[in-house]
């Protein structure tokens, strides 16, 4: 039975700089990443991605809007929806889960939409998500 698998993004804006987390697996393993993951069952996608930041790097945050979904079909015949929120810094110091990434830090925004160790889809969504500011 084929499967609809739903994951969020979060871009985290604080004094003009943007939380990412460095990946250490599968192919974006080494490169910098918005924090998100897959929404549990019985979660709603707001609250997923609140989850998500605060488990990947110890950040409370409020959700402001959703700045893009994009849906794909998988290889294996599943589709995937990803939703990218736009997130308003609340409180906390960055800190990896030492799991899904090893390092968690605010970036000066204008460096990272330029920075080849940040995921391509990251830096996209990261200026999408300053334009919706603007």
């Amino acid at each position: 039975m084929k499967q609809i698998i739903v994951g969020v993004g979060g871009i985290v804006i604080k004094d003009s700089k943007i939380l990412l987390v460095r990946h250490t697996y599968g192919q974006f393993k080494g490169k910098w990443i918005i924090p998100g993951g897959h929404i549990e069952a019985g979660e709603n996608i707001d609250d997923a991605v609140l989850r998500e930041i605060k488990e990947e790097t110890s950040i409370e945050a409020r959700v402001k809007n959703i700045i893009s979904i994009r849906s794909i079909l998988l290889p294996d015949g599943n589709s995937e929806i990803y939703i990218v929120f736009l997130l308003d810094y609340v409180s906390g110091i960055p800190t990896p889960d030492g799991i899904e990434n090893d390092a968690a830090d605010f970036f000066d925004i204008d460096k990272v939409i330029y920075d080849e160790n940040v995921v391509y889809l990251s830096r996209y969504l990261i200026k999408k998500g300053i334009d919706a500011q603007l």
